[in-house]
C-alpha cells in the first residue's frame, strides 16, 4: 500500500484557487459548505492520498462518483443524459393526482 502523504490547508486553498473555485468535474461554484476533497483516482483503486490525486469537487458530485474514477464518471454521466435526452418525459414514476377513493389527496407514484 502506497504510505500516506499530509495534505496541508494551504496546498488545498492553492488548488481550488487554480481551480477558479469551481467544482473540478462540474463547474459549480464552491463555497465552503459545499466544497469537498475527492481523489480523482480512489484510494481503493491504487490512487494515493497526495495532493497530485486531489481535486476539490462539489459534495453531491463526490457522493455521485464514489468510487468510481473521474474518466469512468463523467462516461456515465454522459449515458445517463443522453439516455434522458431520447426519453423525454418519463412514464416511470408518474404521479397520480387523485387517491383510489376519487378524492383528492397526497400524490401517489405509480410504476407503469
Amino acid at each position: 500500500m502506497a504510505q500516506s502523504k499530509n495534505i496541508t490547508a494551504k496546498e488545498v486553498l492553492d488548488l481550488v484557487r487554480r481551480q477558479g473555485y469551481v467544482c473540478a468535474i462540474s463547474g459549480r461554484t464552491l463555497t465552503p459548505e459545499t466544497a469537498s476533497l475527492d481523489h480523482t483516482v480512489p484510494l481503493g483503486r491504487g490512487g494515493e492520498h497526495s495532493i497530485r490525486n486531489i481535486s476539490v469537487v462539489d459534495h453531491q458530485v463526490n457522493i455521485a462518483k464514489g468510487t468510481m474514477t473521474t474518466d469512468e464518471f463523467v462516461v456515465m454521466c454522459k449515458e445517463v443524459a443522453a439516455y434522458q435526452g431520447r426519453q423525454g418525459e418519463s412514464p416511470v414514476c408518474e404521479t397520480q393526482e387523485a387517491s383510489s377513493e376519487g378524492g383528492l389527496g397526497p400524490p401517489t407514484p405509480t410504476l407503469f
